[in-house]
């Protein structure tokens, strides 16, 4: 195993300590690593370990990064955080995936790193508790722990990757892409580039030359390049809570339901006949069938019943 690559060890509660210490003269310089890891690799895999009574006490990691305040408030606090956030003992995330979680489920500190009042000594909780460092921390933003990608740089990636996709004599899409087109189509006559992504490209390519030959490719694809979710380095998706997860599930729904494989190449026009004859709604693959989201990683893009967007896109052939 690429030892740059393998997961990184820590407690939860040292997430919240990240965010609470990002630019404050206070540092640790555990902590500072894993922050400069995570920063050079959003997707670097962070593992969470904590000591508990249970089944899960195989992966307990022991005493030695407690913090002074006392071995139950290092576990209840570690405790009170993996259930905020869904998680267990043991679980594996990306790094940019946790902070994400951790944004979103956990504004401030309370009732995790302090309490309203003091019951007993073992029960003070953390000095920094009421400094309200960890709350100027998540107002700052996800990008004072991850930064986003330059706009210059994404400018420069949007013209780029149009230019070769106009010159190229075939199209390289991921295959649930050709849904998430037409959904940026809806149905409508008048349609214009956006800054983030391909779609509008790849859709104006395909109305200009219906025989275009398009090649389903896996992973990012070249509707990706100008995302602010686009890793230009590894060429890899950092998108939200399992969106590179729930994105490959889609890709493998579409080709299933398809009767297709990666490599595979078609005419446009015969792509997206054969795409709108077999999957009449995104029910189907953006809503895994059922419209169910089972958790933050397997969420639903949508309606769950299924985008109109979509619905319109197909009515009219998307123009092409």
């Amino acid at each position: 195993m690429d030892e740059s690559r393998a997961a990184l060890e820590i407690r939860p509660y040292q997430l919240m300590c990240i965010v609470c210490r990002c630019g404050d003269a206070d540092r640790e310089e555990r902590l500072d690593g894993i922050l400069q890891a995570v920063r050079a690799e959003p997707n670097r895999p962070l593992r969470l370990r904590c000591n508990v009574d249970s089944g899960y006490r195989y992966q307990n990691p022991g005493r030695a990064e407690d913090s002074p305040e006392g071995d139950l408030f290092n576990e209840k606090r570690d405790l009170d955080l993996l259930q905020r956030l869904g998680l267990v003992p043991g679980d594996a995330r990306p790094a940019v995936e946790l902070f994400e979680r951790l944004f979103r489920e956990v504004p401030d500190g309370r009732g995790i790193c302090g309490y309203d009042g003091v019951t007993a000594e073992q029960w003070r909780g953390c000095p920094r508790a009421d400094s309200g460092a960890y709350e100027r921390g998540i107002a700052a933003g996800l990008q004072h722990i991850i930064p986003g990608r330059d706009a210059g740089e994404k400018g420069c990636f949007k013209r780029e990757s149009v230019d070769a996709m106009y010159r190229a004599s075939e199209l390289a899409i991921r295959p649930h892409h050709l849904m998430c087109m037409a959904c940026f189509h809806g149905g409508r006559e008048e349609l214009e580039p956006i800054a983030e992504d391909n779609l509008f490209e790849a859709i104006d390519i395909i109305q200009k030359n219906p025989d275009i030959p398009v090649r389903l490719v896996r992973g990012c694809c070249e509707i990706c390049p100008p995302c602010s979710r686009f890793d230009a380095e590894s060429g890899l998706c950092v998108g939200g809570v399992g969106m590179n997860l729930r994105d490959q599930k889609k890709d493998l729904d579409v080709l299933q339901l398809l009767g297709l494989a990666y490599g595979d190449r078609l005419p446009a026009r015969r792509l997206y006949e054969l795409l709108f004859e077999r999957i009449p709604s995104t029910r189907m693959v953006c809503g895994y069938g059922d419209g169910v989201a089972r958790s933050a990683e397997w969420s639903v893009c949508r309606d769950p019943e299924g985008s109109e967007a979509y619905a319109r896109a197909r009515e009219c052939k998307m123009g092409v």
